[in-house]
């Protein structure tokens, strides 16, 4: 999964824990004691929002969370007004926030990022805060340019993870304002007006009890009480809104059409122009995400994405799609979110909902992020793969809601050789050749890329030293910017001591250095016995093949028993093959799912099969 990279990455860096600490029960952080949120909505779909909510802080890490609040605004769009901020002690003293405590700066999204825009932060310091102590704060917005002119949208998320007591969002707008609305979770509807001429609804919470996170599973948006409000009578129409102001930056233009020419010379296959322009794109364009006033969903015009050289998402999608048209390909916009968050609202509401933008290109009957970068042509990174999303323009002018593609044991495939020696002290030295495609492709290169040269055997010796193993190593890659070849990367390990020769003993298959989306990391995330949450998995296949050459003077007395295990998830095999002084382990994981998400309901099932594999991956070699 796209958690593999990341988890890694945090592995290097962990600490070990205690070996006496104990398991505790899960408690949240802080308690939302109320929140409460009203909307006044105007006929040009300008807006305030005031809100007031009151947490009391129940751990350290909520003092430290909330001792502090950054409220993030832009400035071209919209106002923001700290009315009120106040600590209340345990001792029910309140000590009110000071007007230098209340402090605003550029956007902290800006720093160590590659990003441009016009938000400020105002952060609100709290005075005197501890374990049980509340912090109280009142704020108003005033959204004085709709980011889609003429149209409003609310989006609000109650977190199922989190204690609330008491949450409210009241909406009041003109009576002819044609509104479209989904509150699952919520309690309420529509309320008598108080003004005439004025539609007022009013939805509540009540004592939500805060559900422990699952590491894994979907984002806590998809199955959280929500009120969504939006204008937009469907995901056609905010298509069409996205389009009108994203295709005239699509023009081809003298300056793209040389381009174009030049990159595809001598090439007269479609597909073959447009994976060359597609690889131009993902390695020329540098991501930078811009967002002045309407740039978080208006795109730049081509001719200034390529004087600048670089582009957030909307600037990647519009210079590709300018190119391919300069060579009579066709291509579209598709909105997705690129986080964890897979299901769509009742209701069409643009923003909370998609935060990314990648290409169609219809003729091919193929979806391509150039903003990946290290995507290969037809590769969707793996938190895109299998998820709903809008496709601006489905050919008729019209948009559509879209399933992207969730790939397959054929497209996703890590297939890793291992060779390793043991000599007469149990040493092992060994090498492994690793090919990738798809997902796997993808990964492996991200992962290459966040490295510093030189820092191949450090990151190998890590890696070793996690899976409970004890040696040294390194890897060999080539160029992860190469978009035009699958990357093939090579590993070399030593692990000392590993057996104790001439035995009798035994041991496990030694892992030694392969590849970072192996068998034993498929299932990672199957230790707890159950779970109240769908959790992303997506379809794959992997094939480990171990040739183990022992000393003269050490011989298997019996080779493990063939493993074969079918599961309405896929299947796993396993044989054990001795050709003298050498034993050739071969293990082959499919897993082919029909849907990206696993439900708790097949968890179970899935479970099982996770079980019964990493059971033979500790399989024994006895001596």
């Amino acid at each position: 999964m796209h958690k593999i990279i990341p988890a890694l990455i945090a592995a290097w860096v962990a600490t070990s824990p205690c070996a006496n600490a104990q398991a505790a029960e899960f408690q949240p952080n802080f308690t939302v004691l109320s929140d409460d949120i009203v909307y006044n909505v105007n006929a040009d779909a300008t807006s305030t929002t005031d809100e007031t909510e009151v947490i009391r802080l129940n751990t350290d890490q909520a003092v430290k969370q909330r001792g502090q609040i950054p409220l993030r605004y832009s400035t071209s769009l919209e106002g923001l007004t700290v009315k009120e901020a106040y600590t209340t002690t345990k001792d029910g003293k309140r000590i009110d926030v000071a007007p230098d405590k209340i402090m605003e700066q550029q956007s902290a999204a800006s720093a160590g990022a590659p990003m441009f825009d016009d938000s400020k932060v105002k952060t609100v310091i709290f005075p005197a805060v501890e374990i049980g102590s509340t912090v109280t704060l009142h704020t108003l917005r005033t959204q004085h340019k709709p980011i889609f002119p003429g149209q409003f949208s609310l989006v609000e998320y109650f977190n199922d993870q989190e204690e609330i007591r008491s949450a409210a969002v009241t909406l009041h707008a003109p009576a002819s304002l044609k509104l479209y609305m989904d509150a699952p979770g919520m309690s309420g509807g529509q309320v008598g007006p108080d003004k005439p001429d004025t539609q007022t609804w009013h939805w509540t919470l009540e004592n939500q009890p805060a559900h422990a996170p699952e590491l894994g599973s979907v984002a806590s948006n998809d199955h959280s009480p929500h009120v969504i409000v939006t204008t937009f009578p469907s995901f056609a129409a905010v298509g069409t809104a996205y389009q009108d102001r994203a295709a005239p930056k699509a023009a081809v233009t003298p300056a793209v059409q040389t381009l174009a020419d030049q990159l595809t010379k001598g090439i007269s296959d479609p597909r073959a122009q447009a994976e060359t322009l597609y690889n131009w794109v993902s390695t020329h364009i540098r991501y930078v995400a811009i967002m002045l006033k309407y740039g978080g969903i208006v795109p730049h015009d081509a001719d200034s994405i390529l004087k600048s050289e670089y582009g957030d998402c909307k600037d990647h999608v519009t210079l590709l799609q300018a190119l391919l048209a300069a060579k009579g390909i066709k291509s579209t916009p598709v909105l997705v979110n690129s986080g964890d968050f897979y299901s769509l609202p009742n209701v069409a509401a643009p923003l909370g909902v998609f935060d990314h933008v990648i290409t169609y290109l219809p003729d091919l009957k193929l979806y391509a992020d150039s903003t990946a970068g290290l995507a290969r042509f037809g590769t969707l990174p793996a938190n895109e793969m299998g998820k709903s999303a809008l496709m601006v323009d489905d050919g008729s002018g019209s948009g559509k809601i879209v399933v992207l593609p969730m790939g397959s044991p054929d497209s996703t495939r890590e297939q890793i050789t291992t060779h390793l020696t043991l000599d007469g002290d149990g040493d092992v030295k060994g090498t492994s050749e690793v090919n990738t495609s798809g997902m796997f492709d993808w990964l492996s290169r991200g992962l290459f890329a966040s490295l510093a040269p030189g820092l191949e055997s450090q990151v190998a010796g890590r890696i070793i030293a996690l899976t409970g193993q004890n040696g040294t190593g390194n890897y060999q890659h080539g160029d992860v910017h190469d978009l035009t070849q699958p990357l093939v990367y090579r590993t070399e390990f030593q692990l000392p001591g590993y057996a104790q020769f001439p035995g009798p003993g035994a041991i496990q298959v030694p892992l030694g250095l392969d590849g970072f989306s192996n068998i034993a990391s498929t299932f990672e995330e199957f230790a707890p016995e159950s779970r109240d949450f769908a959790m992303p998995f997506l379809s794959r296949r992997v094939t480990q093949t171990t040739i183990i050459t022992l000393p003269d003077n050490v011989k298997v007395a019996n080779l493990p028993k063939p493993v074969k295990i079918v599961s309405p998830y896929g299947t796993y095999a396993s044989s054990y093959v001795a050709d003298g002084h050498s034993i050739t382990v071969t293990r082959d994981l499919t897993i082919s799912m029909q849907s990206v998400l696993v439900q708790p309901d097949q968890y179970l099932e899935l479970r099982k099969l996770a079980l019964a594999v990493t059971r033979d991956m500790r399989t024994q070699l006895v001596y």
